[in-house]
């Protein structure tokens, strides 16, 4: 990274001024735990070195949604920040908001298990009949589609003051595994997962403390029906990085690129070492 970027993040924003002025943009890559105070402190900060726009740690779930908060509670604080750089601006700060929801991360949970497959056990974890469309981003696509916004004047005007939505692929779970059997030659032992028992199961662990609860509800967002409606499926609110030209392939063809190189970057990243 070059020295003119600056990283790093102390809570006292008294302590960050000193790395924000001149900076006309504020990216935030702050994980859930950190997300609260420090991400306060941040928005303080940047807004009193005049910073132009500010990327909140978003890069996930659809937090503009009322459904999506109600499932996974812990997310609120990321629409509460919003309201708070909102009302910055209310009392006079110019500093605008860039909110990019991704999705579920497609490479990174293809390899991981968060999508509902092992590919070396050559299992996979279907949430009812895997038939809820949820879509989902490369890493890649997430990072093309910030890099858009910063040096395009176009994007950076249509991503003013909203929140943005990207996708490499809308696709269900039977449609993950049909691609990637197909790409393995191999047949899938299946298990099926009851979405509502464990949703169920899940809220009422996260409202007793138990974090650890929270991980099954993102995926249930993912994987499950509420109220009949496909959360993640974004395709409704159309994919900021494909109006722009930022694509990938079928999901056939990622699925297959992924395994040829798994062993290469960026995926070697994302698959657990060997015991």
């Amino acid at each position: 990274m070059p020295e003119s970027i600056p990283q790093g993040l102390s809570p006292d924003p008294t302590r960050l001024n000193f790395k924000i002025p001149g900076q006309d943009v504020v990216l935030s890559l702050l994980g859930l735990s950190a997300i609260g105070d420090q991400q306060y402190a941040l928005i303080e900060a940047a807004v009193k070195a005049g910073v132009k726009r500010f990327f909140p740690s978003e890069f996930g779930l659809d937090t503009a949604s009322a459904q999506v908060l109600a499932a996974v509670p812990p997310f609120r604080v990321r629409a509460e920040l919003i309201d708070t750089i909102k009302a910055k601006q209310a009392a006079g700060s110019p500093m605008e908001y860039t909110a990019v929801v991704a999705g579920l991360f497609l490479d990174w949970g293809f390899f991981v298990g968060f999508l509902g497959l092992d590919v070396e056990q050559r299992t996979a974890e279907l949430w009812d009949e895997g038939n809820v469309p949820f879509t989902a981003t490369n890493l890649s696509v997430v990072a093309r589609t910030v890099v858009k916004i910063l040096t395009d004047a176009a994007a950076y005007e249509a991503s003013r003051n909203a929140y943005i939505y990207t996708g490499s692929v809308t696709m269900t779970q039977t449609e993950l595994l049909a691609a990637t059997e197909k790409a393995t030659d191999a047949k899938f032992a299946v298990t099926r997962i009851e979405s509502q028992k464990l949703i169920a199961e899940s809220s009422a662990k996260l409202a007793g403390g138990d974090f650890a609860a929270m991980l099954p509800l993102v995926q249930a967002v993912g994987f499950a029906r509420f109220h009949g409606e496909a959360l993640t499926d974004l395709r409704k609110y159309g994919l900021f990085n494909e109006k722009f030209g930022i694509t990938d392939g079928s999901i056939e063809e990622m699925v297959a690129t992924m395994l040829k190189h798994r062993f290469e970057l960026p995926y070697v990243r994302y698959i657990a070492p060997t015991p």
